[in-house]
């Protein structure tokens, strides 16, 4: 059976202040900054949570989240395999481009902001202070 550690309150404490510094900067730099993880559908803009995880899955999260009519054409595109389609590119190009975008801002603001190295979310940006 499968046992969820979570970090201590202590951690966690320290990492959802680390969320609210990393999302006032984005905040401060225009874009939309949405923190409930279960909360966004329909929520465009830049995504800043905390997973509790008491291991190397845990830490200070940010992610793209683009319309879900781009991200349903693209899937569509993906699964038809057209993934030269236009809608496929442009979705590929958004989600790229915000990566590095949302990446670049967060360093310059003083944050240590890279891939995390997860192959489930390729595009899903580690945050820390």
């Amino acid at each position: 059976m499968f046992e969820f550690k979570k970090a201590s309150e202590t951690e966690i404490a320290e990492r959802n202040d680390l969320a609210a510094r990393a999302a006032e900067a984005l905040t401060m730099a225009g874009f939309a900054v949405h923190r409930d993880v279960n909360q966004v559908s329909g929520a465009v803009g830049a995504l800043v949570w905390v997973d509790p995880a008491d291991d190397t899955r845990g830490g200070v999260f940010v992610q793209w989240s683009i319309s879900s009519s781009l991200n349903d054409t693209a899937v569509e595109s993906a699964l038809k395999g057209e993934i030269q389609s236009p809608a496929f590119r442009h979705f590929t190009f958004v989600t790229e481009h915000m990566y590095a975008t949302l990446t670049a801002i967060l360093e310059s603001a003083g944050f240590q902001a890279g891939d995390a190295d997860d192959d489930m979310s390729p595009y899903l940006i580690r945050v820390e202070g």
